[in-house]
């Protein structure tokens, strides 16, 4: 077994029981039996971290959990020895401890000073790096303080004063947790985060490094204030090694230039994206809601005012309304929300725009469902030379009514779907396929790239095919938009900049259009909803179909 991801031995329930299990049946107390099972833990990731290659990894994992236990014994038996009271050679308590002559006493006393042993132990894992390594130098392997100067390359004043200053931490923490009550088992948080994403996430998507939920926890508790690792680390239960090593993961990110998290000048970690709470997404979205609508009235005038024109400039074969307006709906929505957009940006003049390939912000929401089902988006991705053509465009929008064929980093020239479906543009005939093209047919077919049409196959998708932006005239078939939606974009804008301001970090107010983006995603949502309602729109017989799915072919 090969570089062994120490992290994901903690996703381990099955291991993680046994553990505890081997741990409670040789301690008194359920909390001796945690404190052991993690410095097994423990042990075991420092092990694994050394590399090399582990054939057999419970033999090496309980190897290491009865070494950690006999150390475990070894310093249990020493504690005892300075706990017990000295005694006369006749066997009675010396004079020094005579007054300790009550064994009930005797037995509270020592497990007041093992639990604050245990606090202790648990404080010196919640300290910053430099302060830690002083900590167990000194007190848990008993070097010397030249020592401890010489093997970290600072002075011994530096060594006594990082003692000093842990020492008062440590106290300061216990003294705080003792008088507020605080719960030690503390559990992470239950949060989930939903991505998206705005612009080319080829190389620069940082939440691909956050699909654990200790990386999102983390994130999430930065979201709008700037927290030290310490504060991180008290508020998820979790020990510093572990949450330093996430914070630099999330501060480098995927490309190393755009991660989740950012350090501030004071040392501290703040998200670098927006993050929404459903409910304050939800009512972000509440505002969209109520143009609903008095859009959607816009949009069937239009409809109606250029149906000729729809199926004019729809490909030949193509004269199902409902599947083209999918997209013209789309279309539609776009250019509304884009207007909207310009007029944000008189709101938010003064504040200084980022620049880069790719954004993302995330909505959070608790337990296991997310909100991922309020949103639709639309990924589209390209490829050169094939079949002759000089490019090929292919676009998907998926939501709660369709799921997605496709994502952005998905490659046209591997599928071989989609490369039957570019080759059946102008209709092929089924005698032409090999029984293995047969079987790729079969499957084209039931997930809606193609369909017969007697003896041949074309597409069920739309497919516009020539060499000056062939889909244009299709994409523009309505026209700009009416007076009526402009007055609605210029009133919505205003509504919007003023609920956005309110909710968005001021560190990240430049990010105003993303979280615009979000939004209008989950109102294309709403005005699909309306639409169907109102006949405009089919609901999809196939989730996994025809709608909303654009090749273009460009010769």
């Amino acid at each position: 077994m090969k570089n062994v991801d120490p992290v994901s031995l903690l996703a381990d329930r099955q291991f993680l029981d046994k553990l505890y299990t081997y741990a409670y049946r040789r301690c008194s107390t359920s909390c001796e039996a945690e404190d052991l099972c993690s410095d097994i833990i423990l042990a075991v990731l420092k092990a694994l971290r050394q590399g090399g290659e582990i054939q057999h990894f419970y033999a090496f994992a309980w190897t290491i959990a009865h070494r950690v236990y006999a150390d475990y014994c070894e310093n249990r038996k020493k504690e005892s020895a300075r706990l017990i009271p000295a005694q006369n050679p006749d066997g009675t308590p010396s004079e020094a401890d005579s007054l300790s002559l009550n064994p009930i006493e005797d037995l509270l006393l020592e497990e007041a000073q093992r639990q604050n042993l245990q606090e202790i132990f648990r404080e010196i894992s919640f300290l910053s790096r430099i302060y830690r390594k002083v900590m167990v130098m000194y007190y848990l392997e008993e070097h010397k303080i030249s020592d401890i100067a010489a093997s970290l390359g600072i002075t011994e004043t530096t060594v006594k004063q990082r003692l000093f200053s842990a020492r008062g931490t440590i106290k300061k923490e216990i003294h705080k947790m003792k008088n507020s009550n605080q719960n030690i088992n503390r559990t992470l948080q239950p949060v989930s985060l939903f991505f998206h994403g705005d612009g080319s996430p080829n190389g620069n998507d940082p939440c691909q490094k956050a699909e654990r939920i200790l990386s999102q926890n983390l994130v999430y508790l930065c979201k709008s204030e700037a927290k030290s690792a310490g504060e991180l680390a008290r508020e998820l239960n979790v020990p510093m090694p572990y949450i330093e090593q996430e914070l630099e993961i999330q501060c480098h990110g995927l490309n190393g230039s755009y991660g989740l998290l950012r350090k501030t000048q004071q040392g501290k970690y703040i998200s670098n994206i927006l993050i929404i709470d459903r409910d304050e997404y939800i009512a972000a979205g509440e505002i969209y809601q109520r143009y609903v609508q008095p859009f959607c009235s816009c949009l069937t005038a239009k409809v109606q005012d250029n149906r000729e024109r729809i199926l004019a400039a729809a490909p030949v074969g193509h004269k199902d309304m409902p599947l083209l307006l999918w997209r013209l709906t789309r279309e539609e929505v776009w250019d509304f929300s884009t207007q909207v957009k310009k007029e944000l940006a008189d709101y938010f003049s003064d504040v200084p725009l980022p620049q880069r390939p790719f954004t993302t912000l995330a909505v959070a929401d608790y337990g296991d469902q997310v909100s991922e089902n309020l949103v639709y988006g639309c990924d589209g991705i390209q490829s050169e030379g094939i079949y002759g053509y000089s490019r090929v465009i292919v676009q998907n929008m998926y939501g709660p009514r369709l799921q997605a064929h496709f994502h952005c980093e998905h490659n046209i020239s591997n599928d071989p779907l989609l490369l039957l479906t570019i080759r059946c543009a102008d209709g092929l005939p089924l005698s032409s396929l090999s029984e293995q093209e047969q079987e790729i047919a079969a499957r084209a077919i039931q997930c809606g790239y193609l369909r017969k049409n007697g003896d041949s196959l074309e597409p069920a998708i739309l497919v516009f095919s020539g060499s000056n932006d062939p889909a244009g005239s299709f994409l523009n078939v309505l026209g700009h938009l009416s007076e009526e939606a402009c007055i609605m974009a210029h009133t919505l804008a205003g509504e919007l900049a003023e609920f956005m301001k309110k909710h968005i970090p001021p560190h990240l107010m430049g990010e105003y259009r993303f979280y615009h983006s979000a939004v209008t995603s989950g109102f294309f949502h709403n005005v699909a909803e309306e639409c169907i309602r109102s006949g405009i729109l089919n609901a999809p017989e196939n989730p996994l179909g025809p709608e909303g799915v654009l090749m273009i072919l460009e010769k």
